[in-house]
């Protein structure tokens, strides 16, 4: 039920019980009176000037004409009606008081005198006093509370509840305005480099550490910032005023480059647009902010991948020094020894003379080796037959193989199978190849080697019945120096490995335990259509 009828109620209920008990002298001037109070609600939706002390005094005429201390209700509804609108508590207390002292003096106008009436009246007076100052303290703080209310909600629809920055919507919602204003700014998007890797180390709240250190040191590097936001996980931007196009780019750039990453211990990527000179709108100056920024990215990215591949070739170069100093000293060894003796035997190393030859032989062959294996060289590439090199390795192996009690197995395509191709080079692999299969079949066996096209693909499969490779050493065979060989130097499968390299190709192996090896060789086919088969493809490149 509305306010209103409420009251609309409590009229009628007045003006029934004086009529009742004949309190009333004037009966149709109560019903006209009462009428007329109820009215000024339906009036006052209006909005009409002098509405409620128009209430007021009809209030009072009704109170005298009903002579009913029934009316103290109407009093307190009509003093408290208003209070929530006014700010002042001295404003309200006047009022208060006012419709207080109307109360009681129109009460006093038909009450009999007695001390409990005078007690009953000034006692109803003071409660409807303090009720209305109570009322009126609850609406405001009740106002005082939806207030905090609607600007926490304000602010959390705003704000990063996080860093206490700008969120995406105000950033855009504000720059846009900027924009709308013609003043001239420049917009920097900022990307915490290798933020999101820091979970594993620091954990959510450690990388949230860091994020609200980022927001407060934002916040003192750019202090007349216009607008300073979280755009994203790891992203913030600036929006700062701009007078000087240059002087800002030097500024924000050794800010952000420079300072930012010794007070935070992270690195940033940015991108920055200006305003009107990039862009007239608010989303051609992001599209431009992160496209720069992009860029920026890119380039890190590239610096990054170079100093790593730096670092592995410096790495590389350092195992193989390591492994072609630790090959060198023991043969280099031998021969000092054979030397120190020869000097108590005045000399003679007659003795010693052909294991000294072998050493010196030994270091010869690893030096020429390493130097195959590491020296930029260059080859003789042409489109030639890989059945007819395979055919050539076999014939080549053949008397070997006799002798060694093995037997080789080749299984042909069915159709030529050409490929652009450094024979000697390829002779190199499958030679190195079928020999280490040799030496890995300590008893008669068997070397299958399989050719056949797979798409475009020539695929050379040579397998063995040896005793295998362990698991855990087949990501380590075609390390340098890498050998599972009493006497080696553990560079020939990483020659082999370079050569299928040099010719666009890869090279896997598969093994187990007792039952043999399987290198598989994939290298780009060549097509050869009419008298082109005739004519040499040559090209000459530096296989590094």
């Amino acid at each position: 039920m509305s306010y209103n009828w409420i009251l609309s109620v409590y009229v009628i209920i007045i003006s029934l019980s004086s009529l009742f008990f004949e309190v009333t002298s004037s009966p149709l001037l109560l019903i006209i009176l009462g009428l007329a109070y109820i009215s000024t609600y339906l009036i006052e939706k209006k909005k009409m000037n002098g509405v409620p002390l128009l209430q007021f005094c009809l209030l009072v005429a009704f109170h005298l004409a009903s002579q009913s201390d029934l009316c103290l209700p109407l009093y307190l509804a009509q003093m408290c009606k208003p209070l929530y609108k006014i700010q002042k508590p001295q404003t309200a207390l006047v009022i208060s008081t006012s419709y207080t002292i109307a109360f009681v003096f129109v009460t006093s106008t038909y009450i009999v005198f007695t001390p409990y009436s005078v007690f009953t009246l000034i006692f109803s007076s003071l409660s409807c006093l303090t009720l209305a100052m109570l009322f009126n303290r609850y609406i405001h703080a009740m106002e005082h509370q939806n207030q905090q209310l609607d600007n926490e909600k304000k602010h959390l629809s705003t704000h990063d509840s996080l860093t206490g920055l700008y969120n995406y919507e105000e950033c855009h919602r504000q720059l846009e305005q900027l924009v709308q204003s013609g003043q001239s700014i420049v917009l920097v998007l900022i990307d915490c480099k290798d933020l999101k890797s820091l979970n594993t180390i620091n954990g959510f709240h450690g990388v949230n550490r860091i994020l609200k250190q980022a927001a407060q040191l934002l916040r003192i590097m750019f202090p007349e910032a216009l607008i300073i936001c979280r755009y994203g996980g790891d992203e913030f931007a600036i929006v700062l005023e701009n007078t000087d196009s240059q002087h800002a780019m030097n500024t924000i750039s050794q800010l952000l480059a420079s300072e930012f990453p010794k007070l935070t211990g992270i690195e940033i990527n940015y991108g920055m647009a200006f305003y009107p000179n990039d862009g007239l709108s608010k989303d051609d100056l992001f599209f431009i902010a992160e496209r720069n920024l992009y860029t920026m990215k890119r380039e890190s990215w590239l610096k990054r991948e170079e100093h790593m591949l730096r670092s592995e070739k410096l790495r590389v170069v350092g195992e193989l020094a390591s492994g072609m100093a630790h090959e060198i000293r023991n043969p280099l060894t031998t021969i000092k020894g054979f030397l120190q003796i020869s000097k108590a035997d005045n000399y003679n190393i007659r003795p010693w003379y052909d294991l000294i030859m072998d050493e010196i032989t030994r270091m010869s062959m690893l030096t020429a080796e390493f130097l195959q294996f590491s020296k930029p060289h260059a080859t003789q590439f042409r489109i030639q037959s890989i059945k007819d090199c395979i055919h050539r390795v076999i014939s080549l192996l053949d008397s070997e193989a006799q002798r060694l009690g093995h037997t080789i197995v080749f299984d042909e395509a069915a159709e030529p199978i050409h490929m652009l191709m450094d024979q000697d080079k390829m002779l190199q692999l499958l030679l190195n190849l079928i020999k280490n299969a040799f030496e890995a079949m300590t008893e008669q066996g068997t070397v299958h080697i399989r050719l056949y096209l797979n798409e475009d693909q020539a695929v050379i499969e040579i397998s063995d019945t040896g005793k295998g490779i362990p698991e855990a050493e087949l990501d380590k065979i075609f390390l340098p120096f890498y050998t599972t060989k009493d006497s080696g130097t553990g560079l020939g499968l990483s020659i082999c490995h370079k050569i299928v390299q040099d010719h666009e190709g890869t090279m896997e192996v598969e093994s187990e335990m007792g039952i043999g090896t399987k290198f598989t060789i994939t290298v780009p086919a060549a097509q050869v259509e009419g008298a082109s088969s005739q004519m040499v493809a040559e090209r000459k490149r530096m296989s590094i």
